[in-house]
This record gives structure tokens, C-alpha cells and sequence, in this order.
């Protein structure tokens, strides 16, 4: 930040975006822009590289942005909106617009560490893309097949119509099955490799190791595994405050629910077939802790001999010490 001149709040939506622009020597000026290729140029052809961008996550709609100064070497921050809302709350903020927002954001990046952006790989986007639409095929065709044991338990129902629904679920089948080869080909030979590495360790399978590694980047940036334990959401959260309020431990759940979902699964096939995760489960189950807490931590042991094995390079093996 010692090189920054000017700090631009860039509150995003749909159609447009909103841009507060903040320096040492002017006070606050907004501007507002259609979200097009031809605006976008208009408003970058007044930066330089002394120029700070700062914007929300927001889904998809804040990437093309975000691409776009990064490519052309515009410093950009992507923050967590649940940081900026609660920073709002802090600051007693009352108003809430789009102008309002953009500001906000120019007081978020002087006040908290707002790291620049790195975009993620191209592939692990279109491979994201693909995971979340095969995601929404296999519940559609869960419903399909839910439905049809419905009617046949039935002592009157349409024949036709089940044959109907049989084509349905076999189309819908054949495309998650393209799905999941185009999935195979957009991997790089560092993600496969990965991915068998993941795959070794007992109660992983291949489709939550090819999740996790593009849902983290390819584990990249990570640490340690508290911190990638904290990034999906699976680190733990003490609610104590004197000597009254004493309330249950909890997940914080900040992270990304469905990564929580397959890992969660697979701490289930891990209890019982991982060599290291089962005594794991066993002594806490012992020890009268609950099943659902007990596969958390497993959940946890798991993400930590993942990281082991991919800082390793090596494959998963039951008697390292």
C-alpha cells in the first residue's frame, strides 16, 4: 500500500457499477458505469498502476472486472462481503445504496488488510462450472427417480409415462457422464497427479478430490491446514463468555458448504475403512462425544493428511510417522 495513490471502491451489480474514487488530495467522487467491454476501457483508461481497486465477491458478476484490471496491471482486491458488512456494522454505517456501498468499501481498503487478488487458474473455473451444473442433474434425476418408485407403489398409474420418465433419467445420466469426462480432459497433468494423491487416502474418492482442488486452487496458498480447514468452513467455534454463557461448540460454517458436504461423506467411509481416521472416530465415540462431532474431527483429519501428502508430493501411507 505504500506505493497507492488513489483508492477506488468499485460496488458491482448486473448492468453497472458504481466507483468511488478516493486520493490525498480530492475529496470522495463517484462515478457510475454500464457493465460493457466500452465502459470498462473508458474507466480503466484512467488508472495507473499507483491505483487500488477494491471490490466484493460476488458470485460470478465481479470477475470479469476483476480479469480485466488485473490483465492490464491494476492492483485489485477481492474482499469477503461478510468482512465489509460486518465492517459496516463497526462503523455504524445507516445507508445502504449502491453509492453508499462503493464509499464504504474506499474506508474498508484504508482501514484492513486488503491483499491483491491473484486470479485462479481458467480451468478450475470451467471445471467449478461443470461440477455445479452435474451437481444440479444428479438432484434433478434423485427427484426423477423418487418419483417414479411414487407412482409404480401406486395401484393405478400411466405405463407410458413411466417409460417417459426412464428416457428422462437415462438422458440426464448420459450428459452427467459427459459432464464427467470433459471434467477428465480440463485437468493438467499437476492436477491429476494431485488428484491420485487424494485418492489414496482411504474414504476419498475421485470426485471430492477433483472438487476440492477447485474449490482451493489447487491447494495453492495454503499453510497449513488450519487455515484451509478455516477456508471451507470446518474450524471449530467456542461460544463462552464469563461464567454463564456456555454454549456448545459449533463449525463456524463460513466456508463453502458444499465441500463440507463431500468431506463430511467421505469421514463417514473413513471411519470406517482409514486406518488412521477410525481409532479417531472410535475414541471420541467412546469418550461420549456425538456421531456428527466425531465426523467433523475426522472431516478434519482428513483435510490435514491431505495437505501432508500434497506438500510430500508422495502418496498415502498408513505407517509414516
Amino acid at each position: 500500500m505504500a506505493n497507492v495513490v488513489k483508492i477506488l471502491g468499485i460496488d458491482i451489480s448486473k448492468s453497472k457499477f458504481d466507483v468511488c474514487i478516493s486520493s490525498s488530495t480530492s475529496a470522495y467522487r463517484h462515478e457510475v458505469y454500464s457493465y460493457d467491454l466500452p465502459s470498462m476501457c473508458r474507466f480503466v483508461s484512467q488508472l495507473d498502476s499507483r491505483c487500488h481497486c477494491v471490490m466484493e465477491a460476488t458470485g460470478v458478476y465481479h470477475l470479469p472486472l476483476a480479469f480485466y484490471l488485473h490483465d492490464r496491471g491494476i492492483r485489485v482486491s477481492v474482499v469477503n462481503p461478510l468482512s465489509v458488512k460486518n465492517f459496516s456494522r463497526a462503523t455504524m454505517c445507516r445507508t445502504k445504496t449502491d453509492k453508499s456501498d462503493a464509499r464504504l468499501l474506499v474506508e474498508y481498503a484504508r482501514r484492513m488488510d486488503s491483499p491483491a487478488w491473484t486470479p485462479p487458474a481458467k480451468h478450475y473455473i470451467r471445471i467449478q462450472q461443470m461440477y455445479r451444473y452435474m451437481e444440479h442433474l444428479q438432484r434433478e434425476l434423485t427427484a426423477i427417480h423418487n418419483q417414479m418408485e411414487a407412482i409404480a407403489f401406486s395401484p393405478v398409474y400411466d405405463a407410458g409415462m413411466l417409460s417417459m420418465m426412464r428416457r428422462l433419467c437415462g438422458c440426464i445420466q448420459r450428459q452427467i457422464d459427459k459432464i464427467q469426462l470433459r471434467i477428465s480432459t480440463l485437468l493438467t497433468d499437476a492436477d491429476a497427479q494431485a488428484v491420485e494423491r487424494i485418492v489414496s487416502v482411504p474414504g476419498v474418492g475421485r470426485k471430492t478430490a477433483i472438487a476440492l482442488l477447485t474449490a482451493t486452487k489447487g491447494l495453492d496458498g495454503f499453510s497449513s491446514y488450519r487455515k484451509l480447514s478455516s477456508y471451507l468452513g470446518l474450524a471449530p467455534r467456542t461460544f463462552l463468555s464469563g461464567t454463564s454463557v456456555k454454549g456448545k461448540a459449533h463449525i463456524c460454517k463460513m466456508g463453502m458448504g458444499w465441500i463440507r458436504k463431500l468431506l463430511y461423506l467421505c469421514a463417514v467411509s473413513a471411519s470406517r475403512c482409514n486406518p488412521i481416521c477410525r481409532p479417531l472416530y472410535l475414541r471420541l465415540r467412546q469418550k461420549g462425544k456425538p456421531p456428527k462431532l466425531a465426523l467433523i474431527a475426522v472431516a478434519n483429519k482428513i483435510l490435514k493428511i491431505i495437505c501432508a501428502i500434497n506438500y510430500k508430493k508422495q502418496l498415502f501411507n498408513p505407517d509414516f510417522i
